[in-house]
């Protein structure tokens, strides 16, 4: 009996340290997996988690305007960044430019592309020139660059106000471009539309061609300056003219569009006599909100990590910064773009 009690004790014992040694193991295990994940949580890099959690696309298209402008400039670097950055390629697309922008995003034929701040909000909220809203169209960040109404002449073709283009030999630029909507609001406040001129739809490069020829009495250009294509005119034509906005129209201009501003042409941007007061609007870039959040935070944080290589591919982005790309937003950014402006600060 004495001995049957002995076996059972002893049986009773093995089992209790086993017991001991499983837990034990089971709590060094879950100690050591506890340690493992924080150790990765503190050596990986922010933004790589969302990066891990999308299919990086092999190419990606940015959208920018006709070549003779800053747009296609700003958009080449910007697609430089994208390919040698991220590994993915990149091309800077030539389209018909701000208005035709947006449209391109909401059917998918661009991922990425280079807007005014007006015509993004128009095309969010479905209004003039757009028949409808465009609900993939989200910002990636804005501020970069100044969209000036440049009206470029001849000294021999006898215009020297807006009001003399009337019954003129006008090119608007390429169609869908954001010249044709600017020129229509700023021209109303000079009494005439563009039903009043004789207008052609072509490339700023072109224009500028046609005007040297003889063959278009003006060109309007809306770009930031300066723009290559009114560049190359003045080096081989002296007696090119930018057209100014007097003070008066200026003010009525600026009262009734908010999303226009007074701004000048510094003499030495083109060679001018003195500097010309015009107006501008800002210009912006949106992406397709179709776009998988993790790949936009990480775009868009390629980009704010390398703004110079942006600012020196066109004089017209040399103001961008990562402070001015949230400032004055016309729509909701991405919320791949909000969170990584939100984790760097720029915004609150």
């Amino acid at each position: 009996m004495k001995k049957a009690a002995l076996i059972l004790l002893s049986l009773a014992l093995t089992l209790a340290l086993l017991a001991g040694c499983a837990g034990s193991a089971g709590t060094t295990q879950a100690t050591t997996s506890a340690a493992a994940a924080t150790s990765q949580a503190e050596t990986t890099p922010a933004g790589s988690q969302a990066a891990a959690s999308y299919e990086k696309p092999k190419f990606l298209s940015i959208g920018t305007a006709a070549a003779g402008g800053a747009y296609y400039p700003i958009g080449i670097a910007m697609a430089d960044i994208v390919t040698n950055t991220m590994g993915i390629q990149a091309t800077a697309q030539v389209t018909g430019g701000a208005v035709e922008n947006n449209g391109l995003i909401e059917d998918g034929t661009l991922e990425v592309a280079i807007t005014q701040g007006p015509m993004a909000y128009a095309a969010v909220n479905g209004t003039a020139p757009y028949e409808s809203k465009l609900p993939k169209v989200t910002a990636l960040f804005t501020g970069l660059s100044k969209g000036i109404f440049h009206v470029v002449t001849l000294e021999s073709t006898g215009i020297k106000t807006m009001a003399d283009l009337k019954g003129k030999r006008v090119v608007m630029g390429p169609a869908g471009g954001g010249a044709i909507k600017m020129a229509s609001d700023v021209w109303a406040e000079f009494g005439f539309t563009i039903d009043d001129v004789k207008a052609t739809y072509i490339s700023y490069a072109d224009g500028m061609s046609a005007l040297s020829d003889g063959k278009a009495d003006a060109v309007v250009v809306q770009s930031a300056a300066p723009a290559s294509a009114i560049t190359e005119l003045t080096v081989t034509r002296k007696d090119a003219v930018i057209l100014e906005i007097d003070a008066e129209t200026m003010k009525k201009i600026t009262a009734k569009y908010p999303y226009y501003s007074e701004g000048t042409i510094a003499k030495d941007i083109y060679g001018s006599a003195a500097d010309i007061p015009v107006v501008y609007l800002s210009n912006m870039v949106v992406c397709s909100a179709d776009l998988p959040e993790g790949l936009v935070y990480d775009m868009t944080k390629a980009f704010m990590e390398n703004l110079d290589t942006i600012k020196q591919s066109n004089p017209a982005a040399k103001g961008l910064s990562l402070e001015s790309a949230v400032q004055g937003l016309p729509i909701p950014l991405h919320p791949g773009a909000e969170r990584y402006f939100r984790e760097s600060g720029a915004l609150k």
